[in-house]
């Protein structure tokens, strides 16, 4: 058995398991040697993703189960779904990427990508939290963004419920330390993801970031957070940026990011 795996076993699940960053976490706890449970509204992708999963690490056991985690009553399905898996470690990286003027998609629409990037998180963490913190151990990735560091025109709702899961990973971090639970909030910039590609950039994905990298940098990082500090900034140019914004004023980080945000779908 690894490190990693007598941490945050003997089971792992991933929430928004079936394609992009997501799956990427799957695949890469299946290799470190946990069971993983790949969870997903897109019943259509989870088999051929868990069989993939399957083909990373044949040693561990892989199931896969449908659940919107837009429902209002999450809180009831998620332990239905986990059963009694023994959940030492879980990724939350479902959402409902927009972008676009904030006033060109209608408020339903927003609301839904509010019910999976916001009120899904909270219901999460609440479920497994309780979980982690009996068991004495174990670990919880958030998944947030760049973008959540200020407001960001053109995705102004996707940041603002990215704030949302940064900042709640950074006061469960402080909480759950003292109880042998880990938690990162994981800030990745641009990610070569099928969420990303749909919303037609007018810059080549392939010039991003890959979600493997991004999802083990991110599980490096969560072995080493007690001393690290609850955010995970994938890749040193990401880094330098961000620290270079964390200098300027925040109005001028907001037109900079708005401008370009909008650069990049628009032209």
């Amino acid at each position: 058995m690894t490190d990693f795996a007598a941490r945050y076993g003997p089971h792992g699940v991933v929430l928004g398991a079936a394609q992009g960053i997501g799956f990427a976490f799957a695949e890469e706890i299946a290799r470190r040697g946990l069971n993983v449970l790949l969870v997903d509204v897109r019943d259509d992708l989870l088999d051929a993703a868990g069989d993939r999963v399957r083909a990373a690490n044949a040693a561990v056991e892989v199931e896969t189960a449908r659940l919107d985690l837009a429902a209002p009553d999450l809180a009831e399905r998620l332990p239905r779904v986990l059963g009694r898996l023994d959940v030492g470690l879980a990724v939350y990286t479902a959402m409902l990427p927009l972008s676009g003027a904030f006033l060109a998609q209608p408020l339903a629409r927003h609301e839904q990508a509010v019910r999976v990037g916001v009120n899904g998180v909270l219901a999460a963490s609440h479920v497994l939290g309780e979980r982690l913190v009996r068991r004495g151990r174990g670990g919880l990735v958030l998944t947030s963004s760049l973008a959540g560091f200020q407001g960001t025109g053109w995705v102004a709702e996707y940041a603002a419920a990215k704030a949302f899961d940064l900042v709640l990973a950074e006061g469960l971090w402080w909480e759950w330390r003292e109880h042998g639970v880990d938690v990162v909030a994981l800030c990745p910039g641009n990610t070569d993801t099928p969420g990303l590609r749909n919303n037609k950039p007018l810059v080549d994905p392939a010039t991003f970031a890959a979600p493997a990298d991004v999802a083990r940098e991110a599980l490096d990082h969560l072995t080493n957070a007690r001393e690290a500090g609850p955010i995970c900034i994938p890749g040193e140019d990401n880094r330098a940026v961000r620290a270079q914004f964390d200098r300027m004023p925040r109005k001028q980080v907001v037109e900079i990011i708005g401008a370009s945000t909008r650069k990049m779908f628009e032209g």
